[in-house]
Order: structure tokens, then sequence, then C-alpha cells
């Protein structure tokens, strides 16, 4: 398969240096599932808002 797979811009820097994702590996494994997961949590704040709709005894707030 050589179709193209363009990179996934706009992930944020980690520890200064810039992050680029690529999908054109082929059969590699890795954990740049995470690595996107990780920066849609960043910019969306989706567990922030999960957590407000649970009821949680133990806090108080």
């Amino acid at each position: 398969m050589n179709d193209l797979t363009l990179p996934l811009s706009g992930l944020s820097s980690v520890g200064g240096k810039s992050v680029v994702a690529r999908f054109d590996g082929g059969m590699l494994s890795s954990n740049s599932g995470v690595l996107a997961l990780a920066e849609v949590e960043k910019r969306l704040r989706v567990a922030e808002r999960l957590a407000r709709c649970i009821d949680d005894p133990r806090c108080p707030d």
C-alpha cells in the first residue's frame, strides 16, 4: 500500500520539542493513540466534563 498519509499536525510540544505523528508505518505498533487521546483531552477537557456529571459522595464540592 503506497497511499500518502499526511502528518497529524497541531500537536502540543513535549519538553520544548515538536511532536509529529504519521500513520504510514504499515504494520508497526506504537502508543500514538495515547498521544492523540491526550491531546484531545487537553483541548476539550472531556474527563473534566464527565466528572461534573457524576455525583461522588467522597467529594464535598
